[in-house]
């Protein structure tokens, strides 16, 4: 019986690059990459910006244009033209500070400064993100 179910996992688990070969879109990366457009021209733009400079904090990229996630198991996105908000969660418990970003549209994200999810320095990054998409500036030269 436990061999049955190692199998069974083991042939969902292989499903997922079978899927992916198949359907290329449904990659969890071209489907990040595929929120801000045509794929190919995104996917060019993030080529481009990531052989220009590039600063890193733990598992952030800041390009010329464009903050991006990747913690080896997950890779986020985001133009900075799209970021409304940056800021850090500090919950009463004992749970890590989080990084939140909201874009313009109401996608939310967090980020955890957890082992799992990358080292790095919260104010920091909170820091460097309100800079570079401008988010301290008054609302009419923030366009």
């Amino acid at each position: 019986m436990g061999f049955c179910l190692f199998g069974i996992a083991a042939l969902f688990f292989a499903a997922f690059p079978a899927i992916w070969a198949r359907y290329p879109k449904k990659h969890p990366v071209n489907h990040e990459l595929l929120r801000y457009g045509d794929l190919k021209e995104v996917s060019a733009r993030l080529d481009r910006e990531m052989h220009g400079s590039v600063e890193e904090i733990g598992p952030f990229r800041f390009t010329a244009s464009l903050l991006v996630y990747d913690s080896g198991h997950e890779f986020q996105l985001v133009p900075y033209d799209q970021i409304a908000r940056a800021e850090i969660d500090r919950p009463e418990s004992d749970e890590p500070a989080a990084v939140v970003v909201q874009t313009r549209s109401g996608r939310r994200y967090q980020w955890y400064r957890t082992w799992l999810q990358g080292k790095f320095d919260p104010e920091r990054v909170v820091a460097k993100i309100r800079a570079a998409a401008r988010l301290d500036m008054p609302a009419e030269e923030n366009r």
